[in-house]
């Protein structure tokens, strides 16, 4: 039997969520924030804490603060005048003692607390006035109800409109809808179990969910690393069937003699490194070899990723292919293409570039162009795969800014049977936990040198105290002739947050710097009034940018020296690099000053610390790993790729490798998942939800 949909006997656990008992349409709106659009996201949302509750028969002093549970008997109703509350006297076999209630309807207090009724109650027991009492209690049982109280409940990571009591209750719910088909199978061998322990799926989650001790909470508890596993195995099994759909397939290549690269590389102002020249290489084998490329080329800000693509682009073209540079924005686009164009226009090729911005009528010529083949290069945004572009020869698309293109994406490219070569690039340095999570599929080039004339960033840490002489600084460079960056982390005042907005910074800087011309940057601001304001900014009109983090993926400014980060320490470490390479990339000596709160903890500064003694952006990302844990790296969105949610990247890589090596032994020796091991891991993506690469696996 093979699975080709989800089985009938999964479908409650991937039903609707209003099923469940206490979850209106209401609830259901606040669970999406958090991720639960369906029951059995209830079990991959792991607890975070745990509550624990004392059996108690009488109050006392021994467990003031406790959580208790106590039987007690109902004397008395108490009712206030309003705004004061409501307070119900009980007794347990020894001494009363007090139920509070703030805005609680009367009505409902008579109904669930009858007078000399015997109930079951649970909460924090407190003192006020000399009287012991219990604010809201947490549970309210009759004797006879069957439902014991939780002496240890598991707490979670929650929004508004969502109590833990309705999470905890949910989970323990969804876990009796693993159908028993799911309990009788296993889809890790059986070696991998044996060698470390591991209970099976339905186990695992219960263990996680009601932990019995504080080590079946943490991250190393057998149940926690199985978990782990489903996580990252089901995931790298996707990786391996795309790499294989990649490697399995065949192009008719001729062979690059590489004259039009040796041509720009002649012309060049400056001297290749030997990483690029390395990297350019892996490149050539690829093209030269049969099966399409899919590589991932990685280096620092500033390395030489964008002359690695152009060579990469002129191996195709010489051999009357066409290739895509796709990049996030129509300014980068048209960066590149004035860049590209002046660099090989007397090479015989010639470019074209496609965004949203360009006119109806220009757009339709170019489309010809792209078309009939008369244009070889073609430098735009998404705008480059929409349905109206047909290349005549499509041989290569190459992906700036990774992040903007993940996974799902990557597989539509594939699924399209263009056997097109794929180069995805990205300046910010990845990890190789996070290299074999995301990016297992592709091959990996590193361009681990920064060119000989790249100016090193001097980088500062100071508190924001301290602003004053740094406006003074600032206001002297740029009436000297350089230009600024000025980033803060919000839009608009947050509540108690000591952070500075984009327009009270504004307020500031113009009455320090009242001759500069500053202008602010957002990502809420349309699409066309920031390419102006950037275009401006290269051109040298705007003396400093006031920017969000939308300047971390942007166009080089040669005539930018000095980047001003405030509120530094809400940032990543890795983004904090990305920000810092946006200046130095003249022949201006640059600085980045990193500006954080008055009351910064010790680590923060240390950490901060950081990156002040380091310019290695790999290393940057190692520490930015191990200390934020693995973040975003995995998804099938375009962008804001979602966390892995039963794994940490930065505790369970040794998982992750073993995941990886199971999953391409699997697809090597049963690539079409056939027989009861196929059932069993196809069964295993619809439990993670990733079925969707079943897809790659080919009909036959």
């Amino acid at each position: 039997m093979k699975l080709v949909s989800r089985p009938e006997y999964l479908f409650a656990l991937f039903g609707n969520l209003t099923k469940l008992e206490g979850v209106g349409q209401r609830t259901t709106t606040h669970l999406t924030k958090i991720r639960i659009s369906k029951p059995i996201d209830f079990l991959y949302s792991l607890p975070i804490g745990m509550k624990r509750r004392k059996l108690v028969k009488v109050v006392d002093d021994e467990n003031l603060n406790d959580n208790i549970i106590i039987k007690v008997i109902v004397r008395k109703h108490i009712f206030k005048r309003f705004r004061f509350p409501s307070v119900i006297e009980v007794t347990d076999t020894v001494s009363k003692f007090n139920l509070v209630f703030f805005n609680a309807k009367r009505e409902w207090l008579i109904s669930n607390f009858p007078i000399n009724e015997d109930l079951v109650i649970s909460g924090k027991l407190e003192r006020f006035n000399n009287v012991f009492q219990i604010i809201h209690p947490e549970y309210i049982q009759g004797l006879n109800q069957t439902m014991a109280i939780p002496t240890v409940e598991t707490l979670y990571s929650l929004t508004r409109g969502v109590s833990q009591k309705l999470f905890f209750r949910s989970v323990q719910k969804v876990l009796t809808m693993i159908p028993k088909e799911v309990n009788d199978i296993e889809w890790i061998n059986s070696n991998r179990i044996s060698n470390n322990g591991w209970k099976g799926y339905k186990e695992s989650l219960e263990r996680v969910h009601n932990p019995q001790s504080d080590d079946d909470f943490s991250l190393n508890s057998p149940f926690r690393l199985r978990l782990a596993y489903d996580d990252l195995f089901s995931h790298q099994v996707c990786l391996a069937l795309a790499r294989k759909k990649v490697r399995d397939s065949s192009k008719n290549r001729k062979p690059i003699l590489g004259e039009l690269s040796e041509k720009l590389v002649k012309k060049l102002p400056f001297e290749l490194t030997k990483a690029q020249v390395r990297c350019i290489g892996e490149v050539k084998t690829d093209l030269s070899n049969s099966p399409p490329m899919f590589r991932l080329l990685q280096g620092d800000v500033g390395s030489g990723k964008t002359m690695v693509a152009f060579i990469s682009m002129l191996f195709i073209t010489e051999n009357e292919g066409q290739c895509a540079l796709m990049v996030p924005t129509d300014l980068l686009a048209q960066q590149h293409y004035q860049n590209l164009t002046k660099l090989i226009k007397d090479i015989g090729v010639k470019t074209a570039i496609l965004t949203g911005k360009i006119k109806p009528k220009i757009r339709e010529q170019t489309l010809e162009e792209i078309r009939t083949g008369s244009v070889q290069i073609i430098i735009g945004t998404h705008a480059l795969f929409q349905k109206d572009v047909q290349f005549k020869n499509l041989q290569l698309a190459v992906i700036d800014e990774q992040h903007r293109f993940g996974v799902k994406q990557r597989f539509d490219l594939i699924k399209k049977g263009d056997l097109i070569d794929i180069l995805v690039m990205t300046a910010t340095p990845i990890p190789r936990t996070l290299q074999l999570s995301n990016y297992g599929d592709l091959d990996v080039s590193i361009i681990d040198q920064k060119p000989l004339n790249r100016k090193k960033i001097n980088t500062a840490v100071i508190s924001e105290s301290k602003t004053e002489p740094l406006l003074k600084r600032l206001r002297l460079a740029c009436e000297r002739g350089e230009q600024a960056y000025w980033v803060c982390p919000l839009i608009e005042e947050a509540e108690n947050s000591e952070l500075v907005a984009l327009e009270k910074r504004f307020k500031v800087l113009r009455k320090f710097c009242s001759n500069l011309n500053v202008k602010i940057l957002h990502g809420k601001m349309p699409e066309e009034e920031k390419n102006d304001i950037m275009q401006s900014f290269l051109n040298g009109m705007i003396d400093v940018l006031l920017a969000t983090t939308v300047i971390e993926v942007g166009i080089d400014v040669p005539n930018a020296s000095i980047m001003i980060i405030e509120g530094a320490e809400r940032f990543g470490l890795a983004q904090l690099h990305q920000l810092r390479g946006r200046v130095g990339r003249g022949d201006l000596h640059s600085s980045c000053t990193l500006v954080y709160s008055n009351h910064l903890s010790k680590a923060g500064k240390e950490r901060l610390e950081i990156l002040r003694n380091n310019s290695d952006g790999f290393q940057i990302a190692e520490e930015d790993l191990k200390m934020r844990g693995g973040g975003d790296p995995l998804g099938f969105q375009q962008s804001g790729i979602p966390k892995f949610r039963l794994a940490d990247l930065g505790y369970h890589s040794d998982i992750l490798s073993w995941a990886q090596e199971d999953a391409r032994a699997l697809i090597h020796r049963n690539p079409s998942l056939k027989d009861a091991e196929g059932y069993n891991i196809r069964l295993l993506l619809f439990l993670m939800g990733r079925e969707e690469s079943l897809s790659l696996i080919r009909s036959s």
